[in-house]
């Protein structure tokens, strides 16, 4: 089965989650891309953190943690919808139709593998970026925010 004949097997409901989730991948890329950027200039020796150090630092930092937790959030939805659409046409038709089924338990999969293959490197840059801030701040004299 290709990417487009799985697309015009999903339900509407799978389409959206897909599509959320894509624009979750595109943002957390995005933002690590930035972060990175951002971390490494402050790192330099000859640079200057000013007192709005922290505040730079944690930018992005929330969309992140909201990233990695939501996205496996949405592609459990997804999964949860994939299997009531594959069951759905099999109680709307009457017969157990095993492409039927598969086309539903596909769709799940899929939503909840993209879920994970986002959620988890979301979680991994946000601990990642949190320790990198703390370093940078700790050289600065800047005691790092708890929590």
């Amino acid at each position: 089965m290709s990417a487009i004949e799985a697309w015009n097997a999903m339900g509407y409901a799978a389409r959206v989650i897909l599509l959320v989730l894509v624009a979750f991948a595109c943002l957390l890329f995005f933002i690590v891309i930035e972060r990175f950027v951002a971390y490494r200039r402050a790192e330099r020796p000859a640079a200057t953190v000013p007192l709005s150090a922290r505040a730079r630092l944690q930018r992005h930092m929330h969309t992140l943690a909201a990233i990695k937790v939501t996205a496996p959030m949405v592609g459990l939805l997804g999964t949860l919808l994939g299997l009531v659409n594959a069951f759905a046409g099999m109680a709307m038709t009457g017969v157990v139709d095993a492409r039927t089924i598969g086309a539903g338990v596909s769709e799940a999969l899929l939503t909840t593998v993209l879920g994970l293959v986002i959620g988890l490197p979301a979680w991994w840059a946000h601990a990642f970026f949190a320790a990198w801030a703390d370093r940078i701040l700790a050289r600065e004299g800047v005691r790092p925010a708890v929590g």
